[in-house]
């Protein structure tokens, strides 16, 4: 751990170190209560001043049926005002499959939304192990029906629709353009993958290695993909775990986003990998001195990616017009 913790960029570490989330103790409730840790996320986040909504801003949720007529998915949307037929981010926040809220996204997004002049939209999904797989599957890909139907009704262009996510949600992105090429019900532009946790096996070298790491732990991870996957763990149904996927072929393009001290890092180059070798076009980046997770703490890195990714939606979406 310590050598490690020399080579993580210091202020990021300095940021870490200093979150008043630490006295959560992840995981050992990852192990002996999962769903006890967002209790705990809400009552440290009642200390926290939240994010001001910028005035050029409209912040709302709102619900929408799902296939089950007893139950709403409810979204939260960030929409700079006025807009009309903008590009739409469906997003899928992240908290190992198991806890985390689309608010906890909010001192991005309302940034994001308009230095992009998009239209975000972030997904309450049903999270395990009370909703293991493929809950949050099937309440995302409910949304892109959704969106590809009535997004204009909500200032997004329907026919302008990537997807993202970070960590877990990078995963549930990841498996649901998988979904959606199959099933031929929509179209995605483009898929934005943070830091995703792609295969269940936690094989890979920097697994390994790094499998002590702040932020993201080997253990971590394995309680993470028990929980989702649940009895299924020992032989995953299709769409369960993305690097698994036996085909990679038109798949939308990929912006992949690794750091180079979480040990999730090795699998998602391999996910990337298995996107090129299948032709589709891939833009993969490790962002040196970062554990996972690091854009949540402030920090001169974390600004520093911020004004990467703002290029990036912006060459993401100049593409092809």
């Amino acid at each position: 751990m310590q050598r490690i913790i020399k080579n993580i960029d210091s202020a990021l570490w300095e940021a870490v170190s200093n979150s008043p989330f630490n006295v959560i103790d992840y995981e050992n409730l990852l192990k002996n209560n999962p769903a006890k840790i967002r209790e705990e996320e809400r009552r440290v986040s009642l200390n926290e001043v939240p994010a001001g909504i910028p005035k050029q801003l409209d912040v709302k949720n709102i619900e929408i049926s799902s296939s089950e007529k007893s139950r709403k998915i409810r979204l939260r949307i960030y929409r700079p005002k006025g807009g009309k037929n903008l590009p739409i981010l469906l997003y899928f926040h992240g908290g190992a499959f198991i806890y985390g809220t689309p608010e906890q996204y909010d001192f991005i997004f309302f940034k994001l939304a308009l230095d992009i002049g998009m239209l975000i939209v972030s997904v309450d999904y049903r999270l395990a192990p009370e909703h293991p797989f493929p809950a949050g599957i099937e309440d995302g890909y409910e949304v892109l029906l959704w969106l590809s139907k009535y997004g204009n009704q909500i200032g997004g262009s329907k026919n302008n629709i990537l997807i993202g996510g970070s960590s877990a949600g990078a995963t549930i992105a990841a498996s649901i353009t998988h979904l959606t090429r199959d099933r031929k019900q929509a179209v995605i532009r483009h898929q934005y993958l943070l830091y995703p946790p792609v295969s269940h096996l936690l094989t890979t070298l920097s697994m390994d290695q790094l499998a002590n790491a702040p932020m993201q732990t080997k253990t971590s991870a394995k309680w993470m993909w028990k929980y989702y996957l649940q009895e299924k763990i020992s032989n995953p149904p299709k769409y369960g775990v993305p690097l698994l996927e036996d085909n990679f072929k038109k798949l939308p393009d990929a912006t992949i986003i690794v750091c180079e001290f979480d040990p999730l890092k090795d699998e998602g180059k391999l996910y990337a990998q298995k996107l090129k070798d299948a032709n589709v076009s891939v833009n993969l980046l490790e962002i040196k001195r970062a554990v996972h997770a690091f854009d949540f703490f402030p920090c001169q890195l974390s600004d520093t990616f911020y004004e990467k990714q703002v290029k990036l939606f912006k060459q993401i979406l100049n593409q092809g017009k």
